[in-house]
């Protein structure tokens, strides 16, 4: 008997808005929106490396899943035969075309190496669950979406970094759910690589680390950068994600990108996989991070206090006067992901080795809290190391769901006696542009020129009135704002010339008067 024909079968295979049509499944079946886009990443993240030659299957079951008859096991339809696959996953992979889908099980959410188990495991896609929730039917019009609407097999490779921003957006505006979706924007990241290229552009090899790697789309790229703009061919990338559906994605782009990396699952400030540096020896050449704004982290105060505590601290650790240890206010880890990098940084300084680095934060976190608080007190513990080379206080409207401003810390460990800083949003000069492909509330970029001034500012030791100066590092904070100031435009009018210009203006009232006939005799 012939199988009845798809209603996709006679479509060219493209790229189309797939993330719709199987919402619309989800939602005749009565799936919470909220959970749209963990199915809907669950068969793109197969998907993507099916199209890219990284799985023995496919998901053309008319033609036996593309597999061949030793391979196959047929069950009674094709959600037993789907399933039958799913369970067996790991069996799956192309050997020959996989480089980096083999990690230490330490760097995992459980204890297999193969990361082709985590495609169906519980703590990142539960794929059996969601094959199990829809009819036959159901299940083969998804698997003719996938394989007709979402073609990736031509998809621009420097492009999948931007696949899961665009999926989450789209699912989450769905749900109105947009909350900590702030994704950092290539020309942001273009700046951050420019200032620390200096110290890397002589390495024969380069290390990049993200604490905060998401789906690795700062890793990968800050990696083509360096790769455009140097002549290091070694580059490996670390990051740490805890978000186990985001670190799989993180670890199949990067598979796709054939971009040699280790990315460790789990909490880095609870459970830093790289507190030591790369295996305890090696180090970070660069650090690139956008830690996230105001998270609350006293859930995990006791752990991380106790660590603070201990001879083997993962932190830069600040101690008041009486020999206390100083903690950031538990509403907001930002200062967490920084003292955690402080501290890596320090250790490359007691191996002989030079490491840069730069952060993104809040524009409160260089400014908030008296001279008493923890804040002040762990700031200028931070601005005594020297390792602050500068400062961006950033413009409005860069990122994707929020129009704050926010600043980049610039660091390094060759030791610097001042701080610039610099003001992005100033009158004196254009250090920034229209974003090309403005979005929601992300208005603003910097073009390539726009870099190359700010890393001017931000590097020359001289000052530029109201847009850069140099600060002393004996302080506690910094409204850079208010320390560089603005110009004031407006015209100062004598007292002459304003009399001057009301007499003319009674004149021309009187005139209008007594041309008026309404007041004529």
């Amino acid at each position: 008997m012939t199988a009845p024909q798809s209603p996709y079968q006679s479509h060219e295979k493209e790229l189309k808005d797939y993330y719709w049509s199987y919402a619309d499944i989800l939602r005749d079946i009565g799936i919470n929106e909220s959970t749209y886009d963990q199915r809907i990443m669950a068969f793109m993240a197969l998907k993507l490396l099916i199209d890219n030659d990284k799985l023995l299957f496919n998901f053309e079951y008319r033609n036996d899943f593309g597999l061949s008859e030793k391979e196959y096991k047929k069950g009674k339809d094709t959600k037993e035969t789907f399933l039958n696959i799913i369970k067996n996953i790991e069996k799956f992979g192309r050997g020959e075309n996989l480089h980096y889908f083999e990690q230490e099980s330490k760097y995992n959410p459980d204890k297999s190496k193969n990361i082709l188990t985590y495609l169906n495991h519980y703590k990142t896609f539960e794929l059996e669950r969601y094959i199990v929730e829809l009819s036959n039917a159901q299940l083969e019009n998804v698997l003719d979406i996938y394989t007709y609407q979402a073609n990736f097999r031509d998809y621009p490779r420097d492009e999948y970094k931007d696949l899961y921003e665009k999926t989450v957006s789209r699912m989450k505006k769905m749900s109105g759910d947009l909350t900590g979706q702030h994704f950092t924007q290539k020309s942001i990241i273009h700046l951050m690589c420019e200032m620390g290229i200096q110290g890397i552009k002589d390495n024969e090899k380069l290390a990049i680390y993200d604490p905060t790697s998401g789906t690795g789309s700062m890793l990968m790229e800050s990696a083509d950068y360096f790769k455009k703009h140097t002549k290091i061919k070694d580059i490996e990338l670390y990051g740490q994600e805890m978000h186990g559906q985001t670190w799989l994605l993180s670890k199949i782009f990067l598979e796709i990108s054939n971009q040699k990396n280790t990315i460790a699952y789990g909490n880095t400030l609870t459970n830093p996989a790289f507190a030591n540096g790369i295996n305890g020896t090696d180090n970070f050449d660069f650090i690139i991070a956008n830690p996230p704004f105001g998270v609350d982290w006293k859930h995990n105060y006791n752990e991380i206090k106790e660590n603070m505590e201990s001879k083997k601290t993962n932190f830069f650790v600040v101690k008041d006067e009486k020999g206390k240890v100083v903690t950031p206010k538990k509403s907001d880890g930002q200062f967490l992901f920084m003292m955690h990098i402080i501290n890596l940084m320090k250790r490359e300084n007691k191996r002989g080795k030079r490491a840069t680095a730069g952060i993104i934060s809040s524009s409160t976190l260089i400014s908030t809290g008296s001279a008493s608080s923890s804040e002040a007190k762990i700031r200028r513990a931070i601005f005594k190391e020297q390792l602050v080379s500068a400062v961006l206080e950033q413009p409005s409207a860069m990122f994707t769901n929020t129009d704050i401003t926010s600043h980049i810390w610039f660091l390094d460990t060759l030791p610097t006696a001042k701080i610039k800083v610099v003001k992005a949003d100033t009158k004196e000069e254009e250090l920034f542009v229209s974003h090309p492909n403005a979005k929601d509330k992300m208005k603003n970029a910097y073009s390539k020129e726009n870099i190359t001034k700010l890393k001017k500012y931000l590097t020359n030791k001289t000052d530029k009135k109201y847009v850069s100066k140099s600060l002393s590092t004996d302080r506690c904070e910094i409204n850079i704002s208010q320390e560089i100031g603005f110009r004031d435009d407006t015209e100062e009018l004598s007292i002459d010339a304003l009399i001057g210009e009301l007499d003319e203006l009674m004149k021309d009232m009187c005139n209008d008067y007594q041309k008026n006939g309404l007041f004529g005799f």
